[in-house]
């Protein structure tokens, strides 16, 4: 799934930024249950990483609105800089007589 989804060229970079939290997640759950009051009832981690998950779909749900939105609102052929110029022939054309 992986292969398919992230390409090779970033898959391990986008993988760590994904692997540290959850590491940090993990950790803290298990030094979680060395307190008392967690460890006599394990509904509190299991409330914390529920929240989590919940979190988490949300957020992934809006990454794939804002993703739709965006494809959405491309146009064919078109792309704008990071100005906000169309890359069309007028505009290279202003371009080079503001240069020159």
């Amino acid at each position: 799934l992986r292969s398919q989804v992230i390409p090779e060229s970033h898959r391990a970079t986008i993988m760590n930024w994904f692997r540290v939290p959850m590491n940090v997640i993990t950790c803290g759950a298990f030094i979680c249950l060395h307190v008392d009051t967690i460890s006599r009832d394990k509904t509190i981690v299991f409330a914390a990483c529920f929240m989590l998950a919940v979190t988490g779909t949300f957020l992934c749900g809006r990454f794939i609105d804002v993703f739709k939105n965006y494809e959405e609102t491309k146009t064919d052929g078109e792309e704008t800089d990071k100005s906000g110029f169309l890359k069309d022939e007028e505009t290279q054309e202003q371009l080079k007589e503001e240069v020159a």
